[in-house]
């Protein structure tokens, strides 16, 4: 037998966010200083009660797609992006000058 429940959980339930690395409750993880649920929701608290169904049904079809359907950018293509960056700023500076941004003397 489940113990699964749909019911929310009670406020000091907590569970570890990945995120910040310590316990939280439910009621910190559905709004962030966005206003959105933290992407990370349906992960930490699925075993918990229905989190899905709750956020289906306090949250319109686009907000719900907004907070949890968005898979964002895999990290590889962040840094990659980060590189790209840097090295335009390297360009735009070639005779390695000080721009004010710190770095070995």
């Amino acid at each position: 037998m489940s113990t699964f429940s749909s019911a929310l959980p009670p406020d000091d339930t907590m569970v570890r966010c990945p995120r910040l690395g310590h316990q939280v409750p439910f009621t910190y993880c559905r709004v962030e200083n966005t206003g959105a649920p933290c992407f990370k929701t349906l992960d930490c608290w699925y075993n918990q009660f229905d989190v899905v169904s709750y956020f289906r049904q306090t949250l319109s079809e686009e907000s719900f797609a907004a907070a949890f359907m968005n898979q964002g950018r895999p990290k590889v293509q962040t840094l990659m992006d980060l590189i790209q960056q840097a090295q335009a700023r390297v360009s735009q500076n070639p005779s390695g000058t000080d721009d004010g941004q710190g770095g070995c003397s």
